[in-house]
């Protein structure tokens, strides 16, 4: 009979063979990441057991697991979600089945296989149970190779999961611990002892509640070893909880395909964006309180199935549209563009404000012809606002302000032609930051370089992004040799002013530019274009030009400001 979950907390030391025994059934919720234990931890747990064993200590602490109450029977056994410490419990589950395996005491294996698996018992109305389930995806390849009998012999080789690969690996590690260096057969003495330590002589502290909320906070201020649960987890855990059992499994699969093709951390990022998309507003609490009180309390449908449908949509576009680079157009030469733009701004915009607008667009208005442009317009703001020097606060404004736009426009036409994309406002401190005698060391100088190098070719139909180390190279060196060419090509003056502003500036590669160094202006030409012309548009200009003057620096950093203006502000 089940009783009504107690939600008080409670937390009992418990030696290893209790926490492993009849009373206890552990899962793994769906929010958790997935397994992640490496030869390193492996290593230092068995090390440090073997170590206390060795020293004759009467117990060894394993640390605290934190366990959130599903249900519960009178006897007080029941199935909790493990909220901290399911990389120790799954840890310590493969090393039960490994020694299971390799023990040659058949009264052994049964006690050892008693801690993995329950056998169903009608008469004590006890359901067959597996100590630990883990995550729906690892459940299979775990229940064949490590909670079955005999199954960590065969390990096999095809995993669908990098956790499942790594459960493998812990298999292998686990059972090279227990070979005699010498004979490379089993250490059955170091095995049966260790069985015996581990079972009487190991222990945990558990701290169980009946509510999520409550297990959290307890996970916040006594996490140990483990890695902290992210908004992500705290999001997917919400989520599902909304949705009916009948979809959950579905849906739980929906989210772990985004982790997997995505990584948590890109994931994490996209959850921040769509936040902000409805919030609009720069973040003032966790994520995740903010989705509680302003997203999910102010559209209680959005919360649940919804709300995954919507990041899955969401994180496909972002993955197309931003890290592929896809644009499914008509026209090949918009294609190549568009490629190459997005690609320069996802790569050397720092920061990404400009994303969650992009896909706010591209997700509400679904045309693929309008997106380039939309792109283009997008480039503008957020660089012009950059050159400009806007505050991180003022950026934020500009990037509600431009979400509104997309929510309340009718049409494409009505975003593209909506005040706050005009760039007019930027044009006085735009103007005046790239003209700078500091230019060099601006952050926004190397972007601007490739912007204009793009420029060069952006009519080619051929697809272009940069990538690899690229450094901005001084044409006119930053310390010339006394008594080279330059000093007479430059007066001193001169070289102050104009050393680090545009004009005097090229994009090379990293081993070009060391190569070329402070030598004089044809030496440098020579190293710029042997072995093959560089990649760079804006550097093979120079090749038309026989000496570095004053008079050509003067020239050339007006052509770039010229062209600039144009990119930006015509």
């Amino acid at each position: 009979m089940t009783t009504v979950i107690d939600t008080k907390i409670e937390a009992k030391e418990i030696l290893f063979k209790d926490l492993f025994g009849s009373k206890f059934a552990f899962q793994i919720p769906g929010y958790q990441r997935q397994y992640s234990w490496e030869k390193d931890q492996l290593d230092q747990l068995f090390d440090d057991i073997r170590e206390a064993m060795e020293d004759g200590e009467n117990s060894y602490f394993l640390g605290s697991v934190i366990l959130q109450v599903i249900s519960q029977k009178s006897d007080e056994s029941g199935l909790y979600d493990v909220v901290d410490g399911q990389q120790r419990l799954t840890t310590l589950t493969i090393l039960l089945a490994v020694m299971r395996d390799l023990i040659a005491s058949p009264k052994a294996k049964t006690t050892l296989q008693s801690k993995i698996y329950q056998e169903a018992d009608i008469f004590e109305d006890k359901p067959e149970t597996f100590r630990l389930k883990v995550r729906d995806r690892d459940f299979a390849y775990f229940k064949k190779h490590i909670l079955e009998e005999g199954g960590t012999s065969q390990p096999g080789s095809s995993f669908v999961t990098e956790s499942q690969e790594r459960m493998s690996k812990a298999i292998q590690r686990f059972k090279d611990k227990f070979k005699d260096e010498a004979t490379g057969l089993v250490d059955e003495e170091l095995l049966n002892k260790m069985v015996v330590f581990v079972l009487n002589n190991c222990m945990f502290v558990y701290v169980k509640t009946g509510t999520f909320t409550s297990a959290f906070r307890l996970f916040s201020v006594l996490n140990d070893r483990g890695m902290p649960l992210s908004n992500a987890d705290l999001l997917k855990s919400m989520n599902l909880e909304a949705v009916n059992d009948t979809e959950r499994h579905y849906y739980q699969n929906v989210w772990e395909t985004m982790e997997e093709e995505l990584g948590r951390e890109e994931l994490e990022k996209l959850l921040g964006f769509i936040r902000l998309i409805y919030v609009k507003e720069k973040a003032k609490k966790t994520i995740q309180e903010e989705y509680n009180e302003k997203v999910f309390k102010q559209n209680s449908d959005f919360k649940g199935k919804n709300f995954i449908e919507y990041v899955k949509e969401f994180a496909e576009i972002y993955r197309e549209k931003v890290l592929n680079a896809e644009l499914a157009s008509r026209d090949t030469d918009v294609k190549a563009m568009y490629y190459g733009l997005l690609t320069l701004m996802r790569d050397f915009i720092p920061g990404s404000d400009w994303i969650p607008v992009f896909i706010h667009f591209v997700q509400k208005f679904n045309d693929n012809e309008q997106v380039y442009p939309f792109l283009q317009l997008l480039e503008k703001k957020f660089v012009t606002s950059w050159v400009k020097g806007l505050s991180p606060t003022a950026r934020v404004t500009e990037t509600v302000k431009m979400i509104q736009s997309i929510d309340t426009a009718l049409s494409v036409e009505e975003v593209i032609t909506s005040d706050i994309f005009n760039t007019e406002n930027s044009l006085s401190d735009f103007t005046y930051n790239i003209n700078v005698q500091d230019f060099y060391r601006k952050k926004f100088a190397k972007y601007l370089l490739l912007r204009l190098d793009m420029s060069l070719s952006e009519n080619a139909t051929i697809k272009k992004a940069y990538s690899g180390v690229i450094s901005v190279e001084h044409i006119l060196p930053q310390n010339p040799p006394k008594e080279s060419a330059w000093e007479g090509a430059f007066a001193q003056e001169d070289r102050k002013n104009w050393t680090h502003k545009l004009g005097n500036l090229v994009l090379l590669s990293r081993k070009k530019n060391s190569s070329a160094n402070n030598k004089d202006f044809q030496f440098k030409l020579d190293k710029y274009f042997s072995n093959g012309i560089t990649d760079f548009e804006l550097t093979k200009e120079l090749k038309s030009i026989s000496e570095w003057t004053i008079s050509e620096c003067e020239k050339r950093h007006e052509v770039l400001v010229n062209r600039l203006m144009k990119i930006y502000f015509v």
